[in-house]
């Protein structure tokens, strides 16, 4: 722009000269020589700062790109769970009666069947002992009806009187023996005993908890998945539980819920392992690794994910020719150090830094 002006004063001087020698109609070929050289001057001095505005307004954006390689990468899911009982049954009283015997103490081990508590049995094998003979008695009676309607010589409703009173006479009898095996009290599964609730000599009523058994095999891992990772997993799929002390068992899914909890938009599932040497007990933390299929995928940054405006996720690539190609990707997991994503092409020029300033279909230069 300095140069201009200098320029432009010296031919204001010439111009002033011509003026003063009274010659303005009669210019030299030297003097037109010389204006003619400083108009060509001026015009090149303009035309090279048109080229550098030009340059500005065309706003070159340069962009950061970074190749990368698809990898196989395992789909297995981490998340963090709990253990819980298999079963657990509070054993009750049945009956009347007090308590004579008690086989256990709490902790112990039981195998299903095992006798557990003996509780009196008062007059009961008195009471047994009688509906048999009395069902001796009714039986001598319906058999005599019968003959005698035979014969001719009875009538029917003795018969009907006979028959109700023997039924009647086993019912009770059935009653009572239930009543002498329910004072003996066995274990209904193979489990431990977590809670002794009677003593000896303790009066018992139907209804009265007796103990607590818990059943931990197989041992039950309840956990919870996210609604992007529930439709990955199915029934029987494989499973690694490992416990706070670093004892790890192989299990697989039992049961996925088929809704989400509320508040939290996670569904449960359960997964059963062998636990037959009983290290894992019932309430503590695990981690649970669900296994998963391998996938080829890129790792990006997450900060590099563009948002289009139908509200599809994606990244922003350059082709051969250096125009910017949109991708839509399917995050596949996340980690310390980026996200996995699927999606791309096995060999992708990825946009990681200007994405936000370029758009789909344009040409840039690269940085």
């Amino acid at each position: 722009m300095k140069k201009s002006i200098i320029l432009a004063f010296v031919i204001l001087l010439i111009t002033l000269g011509w003026l003063a020698s009274g010659q303005i109609g009669k210019v030299s070929a030297q003097d037109e020589n010389i204006v003619t050289g400083i108009k060509s001057e001026l015009a090149s001095a303009d035309e090279n700062t048109n080229t550098f505005v030009k340059e500005e307004n065309a706003n070159i954006i340069k962009v950061e790109t970074k190749i990368l390689t698809a990898q196989k990468i395992d789909q297995s899911i981490v998340i963090q769970g709990q253990t819980t009982h298999n079963k657990k049954i509070d054993v009750k009283s049945q009956t009347v009666g007090n308590i004579v015997n008690i086989n256990f103490n709490r902790g112990d081990k039981v195998n299903k069947g095992m006798p557990l508590i003996e509780i009196s049995k008062e007059n009961r094998i008195e009471l047994l002992e009688s509906a048999k003979e009395l069902i001796k008695l009714y039986e001598i009676e319906y058999s005599s009806a019968k003959q005698l309607i035979d014969k001719g010589l009875s009538s029917k409703s003795k018969l009907g009187l006979a028959s109700y009173n023997l039924a009647n006479a086993k019912s009770q009898l059935k009653n009572i023996e239930l009543d002498i095996e329910n004072t003996n009290i066995l274990s209904p599964f193979d489990g431990i005993v977590t809670n002794k609730n009677i003593e000896i000599s303790d009066y018992v009523t139907p209804g009265t908890i007796l103990l607590t058994i818990v059943n931990l095999n197989p041992i039950k891992i309840q956990g919870y998945l996210s609604e992007f990772d529930v439709n990955k997993i199915k029934l029987n799929t494989k499973a690694l539980v490992e416990n706070t002390n670093g004892i790890k068992k192989k299990g697989k899914i039992t049961f996925i819920s088929p809704s989400a909890e509320t508040s939290t938009r996670t569904f449960e599932i359960e997964i059963e392992a062998d636990n037959s040497d009983l290290t894992f007990k019932s309430g503590i933390t695990t981690s649970i690794i669900i296994e998963g299929s391998e996938l080829l995928a890129h790792k990006i940054p997450p900060s590099i994910l563009t948002l289009q405006d139908d509200g599809t996720i994606g990244v922003k690539t350059l082709n051969d020719k250096n125009v910017v190609i949109f991708y839509p990707i399917q995050k596949v997991k996340d980690t310390i150090d980026g996200m996995w994503v699927s999606g791309l092409p096995n060999e992708v020029n990825l946009i990681i830094s200007g994405q936000e300033y370029v758009s789909t279909g344009q040409t840039i230069e690269l940085q």
